[in-house]
């Protein structure tokens, strides 16, 4: 039991107070310094768990980026690889080609041959040149013409060799991710040729045109540039692709894609995006490379961006606070487009989050697991 306090205050004038300090007062106050305590407490262990998790998060991303760098630095590694081959075996040509002139040279020198053998006169200059059965100068000059010919000629079969390897090689890499990358897109309802058919025609090419000497004798080089090339283009469409999350703090998935309950006039409905829970404020991101077509109020979506990322492709966030961007700008993976809020036809802060193919929803989940697995593809 707790004892009542009796208080007893003295005035100057003499006269002294009496205030008396119940149970009821005391237990008050000791519930009022609990939940103090403990608020004080939740409010330390989040401040303490937020930059952990923080941390956790940019290091996974900086492992996504390096694998990609690395996939990266890899295809580049081989396509120098394959060019400094390349200018060593014109190089080899080159001094193959000089070398044979300079035999050629000699062997317009020679003497007309003599019918039958004859003894070899010597004149007071000394001894006149040999020559051997095929009209070519036998003296040392000439043969070590020819053996350094002989080891050229060894020299640049040998490079033809690792030439053509270094090529297939590369061939073989790109075509691979390529491969893994179309299947990606095929999963996600697109169509990897007539994305990159429809790239070739958006970007302006030319200049004038410079034959290329590879000695290879068949088309294995143009067949490595027309992969190369189209992986490339592979690359810069991904790159566009809404494949990011579009929050980066922790979320709940309050509603999936599909049909389902209305939360308001509980009929059922087709729901065309995915509704993600976070705490109001929090920052959204693009998912993809593009260029801002909508940034306003949208009638029940309330505050909504709308992004378009090239190929027919879009993307749509909902139900913002604020927007952060302008209509007509371009946008990145890493551009904050607005803040989670709860504005338009909403029961709670969350976003409503869309992705559009011709103007078709198709599953945002579909998206942000092909990402998870884009750096192995690029």
């Amino acid at each position: 039991m707790i004892p009542e306090w009796q208080v007893f205050i003295r005035r100057p004038n003499g006269t002294a107070e009496h205030f008396t300090f119940t149970r009821k007062r005391q237990l008050v106050l000791l519930g009022i310094m609990a939940v103090v305590t403990v608020w004080a407490g939740i409010v330390s262990a989040l401040l303490t768990r937020q930059p952990d998790e923080i941390a956790a998060k940019e290091r996974q991303l900086d492992e996504m980026m390096a694998a990609t760098r690395a996939a990266q630095y890899r295809l580049a590694s081989s396509q120098k690889m394959v060019a400094d081959i390349a200018r060593e075996v014109d190089l080899v040509h080159s001094n193959i080609v000089v070398l044979a002139e300079t035999n050629a040279a000699l062997a317009k020198d020679q003497p007309p041959r003599k019918v039958a053998a004859a003894p070899a006169k010597r004149s007071k200059s000394g001894a006149e040149p040999a020559w051997n059965e095929d009209g070519q100068p036998a003296g040392d000059e000439a043969r070590a013409v020819r053996e350094q010919v002989r080891r050229l000629e060894g020299s640049l079969e040998r490079l033809r060799v690792a030439y053509s390897q270094a090529v297939q090689n590369t061939d073989a890499a790109a075509q691979s991710r390529i491969s893994d990358t179309e299947r990606l897109l095929a999963r996600l309802g697109l169509d990897a040729s007539r994305l990159f058919e429809r790239r070739e025609r958006d970007a302006g090419r030319g200049g004038p045109f410079i034959p290329l000497n590879t000695m290879t004798g068949d088309s294995s080089l143009s067949n490595l540039i027309d992969r190369l090339d189209r992986w490339s283009g592979i690359k810069a469409v991904m790159q566009k692709m809404p494949l990011g999350e579009p929050l980066r703090a922790e979320y709940d998935l309050n509603s999936s894609f599909g049909t389902r309950n209305d939360p308001l006039n509980r009929r059922t409905g087709m729901h065309e995006g995915l509704d993600l829970g976070a705490p109001h404020g929090t920052p959204i991101y693009a998912t993809g490379d593009g260029v801002v077509e909508f940034a306003g109020p949208w009638d029940r979506y309330g505050l909504t961006v709308e992004i378009n990322h090239g190929n027919g492709v879009a993307t749509r966030y909902a139900h913002m606070s604020r927007i952060k961007v302008k209509e007509g700008q371009k946008v990145s993976r890493s551009t904050v487009i607005g803040l989670l809020g709860n504005t338009g036809r909403s029961t709670g802060p969350h976003l409503h989050y869309e992705v559009r193919v011709a103007d078709v929803a198709k599953d945002p989940l579909k998206f942000i697991a092909a990402g998870e697995h884009a750096p192995k593809a690029w």
